[in-house]
């Protein structure tokens, strides 16, 4: 797989991301509060399970780019191409109506030029389901 091929695999990530998430629908989540400072910060086992699952897919698709995740923190995060993801973006909101939650996945290409420089994204809202990806020629 090649750059051109990242708008494909953003797209294969959010379907991923999604299909974890959707079974957590509806259900009695456990949610723990990962906040400092006092703040309340929930994560849930759907943000784990669908963490889980995306970084499977870039690890086996992308062994030698570094991930990012909201949940699992950093690996190989001075790779040349970083996946940074949010498995529920809107955790707070996923809780008691899973309607508006997203998992949010982005590739960023470094450089010295542009250290952080996202290539291509997509936030998938599985529930409704509403996709919005960066379009192909971006990727």
């Amino acid at each position: 797989m090649t750059a051109i091929d990242f708008s494909a695999f953003v797209n294969e990530l959010a379907s991923v991301s999604g299909e974890t998430i959707l079974p957590f629908f509806r259900t009695a989540l456990t949610v723990e509060d990962k906040g400092r400072s006092g703040s309340f910060d929930p994560v849930t086992a759907a943000d784990h399970a669908a963490e889980t699952a995306m970084r499977t897919l870039i690890r086996r698709t992308f062994p030698d780019h570094g991930i990012i995740g909201e949940e699992y923190g950093g690996e190989r995060a001075d790779a040349e191409y970083v996946w940074v993801l949010d498995p529920i973006d809107g955790t707070k909101s996923f809780i008691p109506s899973p309607v508006s939650a997203s998992a949010v996945t982005a590739v960023e290409r470094r450089t010295a030029a542009r250290p952080e420089s996202a290539n291509c994204g997509c936030a998938h809202a599985p529930i409704s389901p509403r996709r919005f990806c960066s379009p192909p020629a971006r990727c």
